[in-house]
């Protein structure tokens, strides 16, 4: 993908999450893109569908599956007793489910509820394992905004969103790769007006775009 492409997608993701456009919008704004835009964009419309997935009872069923079938490939010289096994097979199960629904509900946590410190976790995870680690220091600057706006009405909160979209923003002026500075300039200048709409001004931000 190229450097232009990379940053209209990540203009019309932006604005699509914000309510801004849609994905028809998007490709009548960009013709010159729409054939590689398109299902860009589809794909990415069907995994922030899918990004509210809980386990269902499913879920419990296969993890007891996976975990009988690797206990029967690597079985242990000691014999374990039957009572130990199920104890350690249904215990295994809770976690994985733990971490599992956890992980999905942290992700609409905001500054000061109990699930985001994991919610910042997880996100260190994705980041720390992905191929396109600017991609996601995007995403997530977009996070930061809308958990900016949602707590504007809380000084504490928003207190510490402020701090940690400005972490971000430091990470971003950094940068000193031309062209990926060309592919967060404009997705700053979209969260500027967003901001501006919501009454939230980041010094940070406005350092960007000097008047």
């Amino acid at each position: 993908m190229n450097n232009e492409l990379e940053t209209i997608l990540d203009t019309c993701l932006y604005q699509i999450e914000e309510g801004e456009s849609n994905i028809e919008a998007c490709l009548a704004r960009y013709p010159d893109h729409t054939e590689e835009l398109k299902p860009l964009l589809m794909a990415a419309a069907r995994l922030a569908r899918a990004r509210e997935v809980v386990p269902d009872s499913s879920y419990k069923a296969r993890a007891r599956t996976q975990l009988n079938v690797y206990m029967q490939q690597h079985p242990q010289r000691r014999r374990v007793s039957p009572v130990l096994l199920r104890f350690s097979i249904a215990l295994m199960t809770v976690l994985l489910l733990f971490v599992a629904s956890g992980t999905a509900f942290a992700q609409t946590a905001l500054p000061g509820d109990a699930f985001y410190t994991w919610k910042l976790t997880s996100e260190n995870v994705w980041r720390f394992t992905s191929s396109d680690p600017l991609g996601v220091d995007i995403t997530l600057s977009n996070r930061r905004v809308d958990e900016l706006v949602t707590v504007s009405g809380d000084q504490v909160r928003r207190e510490r969103a402020v701090k940690n979209y400005e972490k971000l923003l430091i990470k971003f002026n950094a940068e000193q790769d031309e062209e990926k500075r060309e592919r967060i300039l404009p997705i700053l200048r979209a969260q500027q007006e967003a901001l501006k709409k919501a009454g939230v001004s980041v010094p940070e931000l406005e350092s960007y775009f000097p008047r």
